[in-house]
């Protein structure tokens, strides 16, 4: 088979030739039909995160090493099953949760498989799916998206998980029309999470990204508001926006950027008891005063992908009829690099999906 693969780290992806996996047990051999390219693929091939005051995570740490695949969205067909899994499912074409946890640490045992402190995650610690072929573990994490178009079907892993996750810890559906949701991006993540904030609650939606491009098509996808952060009078203009016809303020906001800039003007924009999610992961450290969170009663969280349970509730109400018409760019398996370079770049309207 085919594999992109990372051969050192920070240098340009490589095209490699190798035995095609075998399945033993419960797991089963996917044909890859489509890969969505996500933004942690970025620091993937770099080596490391970035964790601020000149601290890096090296990826090696987590037990990873070179030559590595990375593609933790894939959607594909099953061709093989080991011994104890299930024939009956070959042929068939699935899209896949890749946050396999072991099921048995503290984090899986209170519910947060995604956190697992032993995972083996598609593409992000085991071989993933800038592939032709690869190994799933088990049947769970396979799901059925009929009905579905196969390119937003791989990208629904991720991000789709990702802003599905960290919409349900604001709890939209008791927000109302007068209530403001801020959402800091409008890449894959941010226009995600405008289709689905829109499903799922009244509250107005205002965007905040520094590309006019990034604005409009926000506009367009049902954003509200939409605000150039780098303009002098962005806060005065969106505290306007928010308090209008009675408006009660940014009731949440959603940091899908992940750096210290945004993290700030996320905070300082929150009316009292307003809710933080933090969720981008470009890096950095952000130092926070203590007393204002107590004086203006704010909440923080972290946020990361989401659990098994909640994929399928995912999945289940894209097909119920909710619409993500998020622009899909694809490219072939073999650009894998240039797809990342552009994505580095800020040249990615929505998201990249690579077809091997």
């Amino acid at each position: 088979m085919r594999s992109m693969q990372i051969i050192n780290w920070g240098k340009p992806l490589e095209l490699r030739e190798m035995e095609t996996p075998i399945p033993k047990g419960s797991e089963v051999l996917i044909q890859v039909e489509a890969c969505g390219v996500c933004h942690s693929d970025l620091h993937i091939r770099s080596g490391f995160f970035d964790l601020g005051k000149g601290e890096k995570f090296p990826i090696e740490e987590r037990g990873v090493f070179t030559p590595f695949t990375m593609g933790h969205e894939p959607v594909g067909t099953v061709v093989a099953t080991g011994q104890s899994s299930d024939e009956g499912i070959i042929g068939k074409s699935f899209t896949i949760y890749p946050w396999i946890s072991c099921d048995k640490c503290e984090p899986c045992l209170n519910g947060y498989t995604q956190v697992c402190d032993s995972p083996n995650i598609i593409g992000t610690r085991v071989d993933g799916a800038y592939s032709d072929y690869v190994i799933v573990p088990d049947k769970k994490y396979l799901f059925d998206y009929s009905g579905i178009n196969m390119d937003l079907a791989c990208t629904l892993a991720c991000s789709g998980l990702t802003t599905f996750s960290a919409l349900r810890k604001i709890q939209p559906e008791f927000l109302g029309s007068q209530d403001c949701v801020l959402i800091i991006g409008a890449g894959g993540l941010g226009l995600t999470a405008i289709c689905l904030l829109k499903s799922m609650s009244k509250a107005r939606i205002i965007v905040s990204d520094i590309s006019g491009e990034h604005r409009r098509i926000a506009k367009d996808l049902g954003a509200n508001y939409c605000i150039d952060p780098g303009d002098s009078n962005s806060i005065e203009n969106l505290q306007a926006y928010a308090h209008h016809n009675n408006g009660k303020g940014i009731a949440a906001t959603l940091d899908l950027v992940g750096l210290p800039e945004t993290m700030k003007f996320g905070l300082s924009n929150l009316r009292k008891g307003g809710h933080h999610v933090h969720v981008g992961l470009f890096g950095g450290a952000h130092t926070i005063s203590l007393p204002p969170l107590a004086f203006r009663m704010i909440k923080i969280s972290g946020s990361y992908v989401g659990s098994l349970r909640e994929f399928k509730e995912l999945i289940d109400l894209i097909k119920s009829g909710i619409k993500l018409p998020i622009p899909i760019t694809q490219r072939p398996l073999k650009e894998a690099s240039f797809a990342l370079d552009d994505l580095e770049a800020g040249n990615v309207i929505g998201r990249i999906v690579l077809k091997p």
